[in-house]
C-alpha cells in the first residue's frame, strides 16, 4: 500500500489525490439497486481508514465503523443507517474515553481507494469496494465487538 502523503492515503499524490479521485462517481454507475449501499460502504471505509482526520469523535466512529458493520454483517439497508444515525444523535458517548480501547488500529486494511482507481466496469468497482470493506473490517478486529454493540443498541429503533 502506498502511503505517501500520510498514513493510508493510498495515492502517490497524498491526501489531495486521494480526495480528488473519481471512484465515487463510478460507484454511481453500479446498477441502481446496489449503488447506494456500495457508495455508503465506500464512504464509511474511507472515513475509517482515515480515522485520525475523519473519525476524531465517538459519534463519527460509531457512524462509520458501525456503518461498515451494518454493510457487511446486516446487509446495509437504508433503515439500518437511519437507526445508527438516531443512535449517534443521542450522544451516548459524551462521557466515554475516546478512542475506545484498544484504540484505533495503526493498520487499516490492505485495500484503499487507490486500488480501485483502475477499475472501469461497475460490477468490478462494487466488488472492489466490498473487498476493501472486508479488509478494513478485518483490520478493525479488536473494535468489532464494540461496533456490534452499537448495532445492537440501534437495532430496537429499526
Amino acid at each position: 500500500m502506498t502511503t505517501s502523503g500520510g498514513p493510508g492515503w493510498g495515492f502517490a499524490g497524498g491526501r489531495t489525490a486521494c480526495q480528488d479521485n473519481d471512484v465515487s462517481s463510478r460507484v454511481r454507475t453500479v446498477p441502481w439497486t446496489d449503488n447506494l449501499k456500495i457508495w455508503r460502504l465506500m464512504r464509511d471505509v474511507y472515513d475509517v481508514q482515515h480515522g485520525e482526520d475523519l473519525c476524531q469523535t465517538a459519534d463519527r466512529l460509531v457512524t462509520h465503523l458501525g456503518g461498515v458493520s451494518w454493510a457487511l454483517e446486516q446487509g446495509g439497508h437504508a433503515r439500518d443507517y437511519r437507526a445508527l444515525q438516531e443512535l449517534t444523535d443521542r450522544d451516548a458517548w459524551q462521557h466515554e474515553t475516546f478512542p475506545p480501547l484498544p484504540g484505533l488500529p495503526a493498520h487499516r486494511g490492505t485495500i484503499t481507494v487507490a486500488d480501485l482507481a483502475h477499475l472501469d466496469e461497475p460490477s468490478f468497482v462494487g466488488a472492489g469496494v466490498d473487498r476493501g470493506g472486508r479488509s478494513t473490517w478485518l483490520a478493525d478486529a479488536l473494535l468489532q465487538p464494540l461496533a456490534r454493540t452499537w448495532s445492537d443498541q440501534a437495532a430496537p429503533r429499526r
